[in-house]
């Protein structure tokens, strides 16, 4: 099994990449239009991109290897043969080897990825991703990927894809991005960007919009940036792990974009 792990480990590193210029372009994709890029990407090269969480399939496999051997043990104490004494023990060895042999090299191929991971990468995933997907069903939101493209005789490759949300609207210099961070649960937030807007004072305001929690948004200047940031009030002690919903999301993510909206407008 070791043996046949590292012969796949030692295939995936012999594919030869050459290098040569890719013909870039970005486009701009919505997440549905994404997530079938995706699909279709990882088709044709998912083989070629690392999987070091493969390590844990040759612990899985141990227990089956030896679940071989005790039963090939147990055949032995039989008292007569099913076909021939020769021809079982060459049947027993070849089902064996042939599972382990096979299994442990498709683990070894997948651990490791080729040496051009610039080119062949997995596509970004993630609870940031999640949670701004839910903002391509906000209306006034425009959510979706900055996708850039190689294409080289004939091939096509994802090269990077980053997630962007802009107001519907209104141009580029106004945009919102999403945070998650990780204190015991996921806690998404929003932080909103105007560049050369109009003047807000350092304050937090509280509103009721009809969450599960109260919606906050922090407002301060960042030299000749506005900064709105749109997060939930949830209470330090609570009786239960606080969860937010994609609904909750999606109607902060309206909140703050009537904010940046009002304050582009006040700038003009």
């Amino acid at each position: 099994m070791l043996a046949s792990v590292m012969m796949g480990a030692l295939s995936k590193r012999a594919i030869d990449y050459v290098q040569d210029e890719w013909e870039e372009r970005k486009i701009w994709v919505s997440f549905s239009d994404y997530e079938k890029m995706v699909e279709e990407y990882e088709d044709a090269y998912g083989h070629l991109y690392g999987n070091p969480g493969g390590c844990a399939w040759i612990f899985c496999m141990l227990p089956l290897a030896i679940a071989f051997g005790l039963l090939s043990s147990f055949y032995q104490t039989l008292a007569s043969p099913l076909f021939d004494p020769l021809i079982d023990s060459l049947l027993i060895i070849l089902i064996l080897y042939s599972v382990v042999g096979v299994t442990g090299f498709v683990i070894g191929f997948r651990i490791p990825a080729i040496d051009a991971e610039e080119f062949f990468k997995p596509p970004i995933k993630g609870d940031v991703y999640d949670f701004a997907s839910q903002l391509e069903k906000v209306p006034g939101i425009r959510a979706g990927l900055n996708v850039e493209l190689g294409v080289r005789s004939g091939v096509q490759t994802i090269m990077d894809a980053e997630v962007k949300t802009y107001v519907d609207g209104l141009p580029d210099t106004v945009s919102v991005q999403v945070q998650v961070s990780h204190s015991g649960f996921d806690y998404p937030y929003l932080v909103g960007t105007v560049y050369k807007g109009a003047r807000v004072p350092v304050s937090k305001e509280r509103y009721n919009i009809g969450t599960r929690y109260p919606a906050m948004i922090e407002t301060s200047m960042d030299v000749e940036v506005s900064v709105f940031v749109a997060r939930f009030d949830i209470p330090q002690r609570t009786s239960s792990v606080p969860s937010i919903s994609g609904r909750d999301f999606r109607i902060l993510a309206a909140l703050l974009a009537e904010s940046l909206r009002g304050n582009y407008d006040a700038s003009r």
